[in-house]
């Protein structure tokens, strides 16, 4: 019996191929086994997650020391994402490592929970040059239970290292993971609230990102999935084959998309301060994909929103859902305002006059509340025909629920106001705000929104082949 120890670059089949010229009777009888290499380095990665933002290293180590009683003979921090409250912990020791995990998920720092995520070590260096692997996040609160079965799904088809759980850390274990590797794809599985976290988080990391943007597709699970529609992705998640899904991210087309950022500054102090004195809230920053609503629009979310804070079990289902949100707009038919009289609107430094309106809405995309052409198809020689990446927002008003209701049966549009790349807008008093599905009550003061960094790239679903 001859033993041969194989060397970490060679391939076994290289090796039977070279005992083949020699015998193929000892080319049957070579037997191949993995042995432990005893003198293994333990590291384990532990990313630790809802620390307080904008901390220095050192505060981070002290915090970890008082917290979680860190050795710090086996223990380092490897990287701080100050931004995010978040570090990632390198172990040496096993014991150590399982330790501190267990115990992170009952820590409370500042009154916030702390979360903690075993990050897989991705070699970038053993991935071939044409290849790009996708990074896929599920948000299992997303479409009832569907987003769950899709986790287990995809875990099973790809490498599970490759599949992470939203509600676990959110976006950035995936993104630190993948940080290193020079080209890959993401795919998000959520309602469009979920693919605007994923982008958010992507535009604060990307400067720490070999590959600084990839390209993200979208599996919509969520009520109104209007960026899902517009990238062709569908109106919503109905239990196709996830395999199929996958291969239509695969040949999935690479399109540009502009984002926007929202600076709220509120010039009056918030309610409820003690004596009447208080200061003014901070300014505010949000950063939006498709659309912002101001008026009838916001105040219908907003009420949905509450409802559905009331009672969580019952909005497990797109029906469901959309039921509520007729339900409510009912109750605001009878209603009268004046929006246009509340607010001032400049465009690219030019005051508007506003048309007798009750909302409204700036659109990034050919889509709003689930499906609807808010814009319309009509041409118009005012305007350029709207498109996702021309660095431009259209501007529409509508006049009440009944109106909003035509728009989205198809029978009318949207009240045409303008179309510019800048915008401020002045609240005479406060008035709903919503920005891609999350509403407040935004008080008086100034609104500028200007378009946001560089433009994402997203996969737009290839048009299907004709069967013949």
């Amino acid at each position: 019996v001859q033993r041969m120890v194989l060397d970490n670059q060679e391939l076994i089949l290289n090796r039977l191929k070279d005992i083949r010229k020699t015998s193929i009777r000892q080319m049957n009888q070579t037997r191949f086994y993995i042995v432990e290499n005893s003198k293994s380095i333990v590291q384990v990665n532990l990313f630790v997650g809802g620390l307080p933002p904008q901390l220095s290293p050192e505060e981070y180590t002290n915090i970890l020391k008082e917290e979680l009683a860190i050795k710090t003979n086996v223990v380092s921090v490897s990287h701080v994402y100050q931004a995010q409250g978040a570090v990632v912990l390198q172990i040496s020791c096993f014991s150590e490592a399982e330790r501190i995990y267990m115990l992170v998920k009952d820590t409370v720092v500042n009154d916030k929970p702390l979360n903690a995520v075993v990050l897989p070590t991705v070699m970038a260096s053993k991935i071939p040059q044409n290849c790009c692997p996708l990074l896929v996040f599920v948000n299992p609160k997303s479409g009832g239970l569907k987003g769950r079965d899709l986790l287990y799904s995809f875990r099973k088809l790809l490498n599970p290292h490759q599949v992470f759980e939203l509600t676990n850390g959110g976006p950035l274990p995936g993104f630190h993971t993948f940080s290193k590797v020079p080209s890959f794809r993401v795919l998000v599985c959520g309602g469009d609230g979920t693919v605007g976290w994923v982008l958010g988080a992507l535009e604060e990391i990307r400067h720490k990102l070999v590959c600084s943007e990839p390209s993200v597709a979208i599996l919509p699970l969520g009520t109104g999935n209007d960026l899902g529609r517009v990238l062709r992705w569908g109106a919503g998640y109905s239990g196709e084959d996830p395999y199929s899904i996958l291969v239509s991210v695969d040949e999935a087309d690479d399109v540009l998309m502009d984002r926007w950022t929202i600076l709220l500054d509120a010039e009056e102090p918030a309610e409820g301060a003690e004596n009447g004195i208080a200061e003014p809230e901070p300014p505010k920053i949000v950063q939006m994909n498709n659309y912002c609503g101001l008026g009838i629009d916001a105040e219908l979310s907003l009420d949905f929103h509450h409802a559905r804070e009331e009672e969580p079990g019952k909005f497990n289902s797109r029906f469901h859902n959309k039921g509520v949100y007729v339900k409510v707009g009912l109750q605001k038919i009878s209603h009268t305002r004046n929006l246009h009289k509340d607010i001032k609107l400049q465009v690219d430094q030019h005051e508007v006059e506003l048309p007798s309106i009750e909302g409204l809405i700036f659109i990034n995309i050919p889509s709003w509340g689930s499906g609807a052409d808010l814009w319309g198809s009509e041409s118009d020689n005012r305007f350029e025909k709207p498109r996702i990446d021309d660095g431009l927002l259209e501007v529409v008003g509508v006049t009440g629920v009944v109106h909003m209701g035509q728009v989205q049966g198809g029978f009318r549009s949207g009240i045409r106001i303008a179309q510019g790349s800048y915008f401020r807008v002045t609240l005479l008093k406060p008035i709903p705000v919503q920005v891609d599905g999350e509403p407040w009550i935004q008080a008086p003061g100034q609104i500028i929104i200007s378009a946001a960094g560089p433009k994402v790239h997203m996969l737009k679903k290839s048009k299907q082949k004709q069967k013949k």
